[in-house]
């Protein structure tokens, strides 16, 4: 009889990777890359922790909560700090292992009677961008670990965060700025390869972005254009700009662009919360002028009801309902100063927080990195 090493290994890479695809959750996946050599080769692939990650994407990566930066006040600016999602002990061991305020990054002559001299700019797969008011350069910093990495200064209107669902230990950096003297936007990007800025793209458009906060999915940004009829998009595989036509209701409510998994690959998506409902609306290109053709395609029950349990009062309506992100299968909002997340899968609502001073956008869902360190292919010469 062969000894179990050999049977496996007539098995090949490839046949084992269509097994591990099928597992249900990422602990199943990293329990099985650690039973022997041959599996953990399988599952150090770049392509593989992709498509994982894609057909996952309910579960994966691990959803901590939100980092919060609160407004100034007359003691400075406030740190970041992360409110948690759930509040099982494991999750707290985890967040108190880091270091949300970013207490590690370098203060650059900031005054401490100014409170905190970094500025958070996006968040994505365990890495924060921020921006230093001292200096105005940037940094990529990972809390959990409290690694950091110094970019040069960028002045710009929007900036991104781009993660390799295959390899977690390079990130790429997007500007989008204003063209000095002349109308249109640009585009720079930066690898975590190289460090420095190049221009990559442009786009005639007089509007400015609505806000410095990206969307992100399809390997695609976002951001939606002042006035609130269209967004650009700038998609990170091509270097290309585009200019998107909104669905008039959106024009005045928020949303986001979320991933629907290898099923859904034709369109792109928008979740946004109506009537105290989720709304899902797929935008199809249409044939005739390559706009977008908008269909509703998923509308949940209402959930104005738990709303009111939870805060405990009947008044909630007159707030505005902001979605603040879509993040492995959760999405956030805030009703006033109040907190909540709804999982997509299960339709369960929870409060995160009840009294929040923070403004929407300076509210940032923050997973852990994927792939974990012990899969990624990179930093085991893979």
């Amino acid at each position: 009889m062969a000894p179990p090493a050999a049977t496996v290994a007539v098995l090949g890479d490839d046949l084992l990777r269509e097994v591990f695809i099928l597992l249900p959750t990422p602990t199943d996946l990293l329990r099985a890359a650690l039973a022997c050599k041959p599996f953990l080769r399988a599952v150090r692939s770049a392509p593989f922790l992709r498509r994982f990650r894609r057909r996952h994407h309910f579960t994966c990566p691990l959803l901590l909560g939100c980092l919060l930066h609160g407004p100034s006040d007359r003691r400075g600016t406030r740190a970041p700090h992360l409110l948690p999602a759930y509040p099982d002990a494991a999750t707290r061991r985890v967040i108190e292992g880091g270091d949300f305020a970013f207490s590690f990054l370098p203060r650059g002559g900031w005054p401490e009677a100014a409170g905190n001299p970094w500025q958070l700019l996006d968040c994505r797969n365990g890495r924060v961008l921020l921006l230093s008011r001292a200096s105005r350069e940037l940094a990529v910093a990972d809390p959990l670990t409290r690694r950091w990495v110094s970019l040069p200064a960028r002045r710009g209107l929007g900036y991104a965060l781009v993660a390799d669902d295959g390899d977690s230990s390079v990130f790429k950096a997007v500007c989008v700025s204003r063209r000095v003297g002349a109308p249109g936007l640009r585009a720079f990007l930066l690898s975590s390869a190289e460090l420095r800025w190049v221009q990559v793209a442009g786009l005639d458009v007089q509007s400015d972005l609505a806000g410095s906060r990206a969307m992100q999915a399809n390997r695609s940004l976002y951001w939606k254009l002042v006035g609130g009829e269209r967004m650009v998009a700038f998609n990170t595989a091509t270097m290309e700009f585009a200019v998107l036509d909104l669905p008039p209701f959106l024009r005045e409510i928020s949303f986001d662009v979320i991933e629907k998994g290898q099923e859904c690959a034709g369109g792109l998506n928008l979740l946004t919360m109506r009537g105290f409902c989720i709304e899902v609306w797929v935008g199809v290109k249409d044939g005739a002028d390559g706009g977008l053709t908008w269909t509703l395609v998923e509308k949940s029950v209402m959930f104005h009801r738990a709303m009111a349990e939870m805060i405990g009062s009947e008044f909630f309506y007159q707030n505005r309902l902001d979605v603040i992100g879509v993040v492995a299968g959760v999405v956030f909002l805030r009703n006033g100063k109040c907190l909540f997340s709804i999982n997509l899968e299960t339709m369960k609502m929870t409060r995160v927080s009840r009294k929040e001073n923070c403004l929407s956008h300076l509210i940032y869902p923050y997973t852990t990195a994927w792939p974990p360190s012990f899969p990624n292919p990179t930093e085991h010469g893979a």
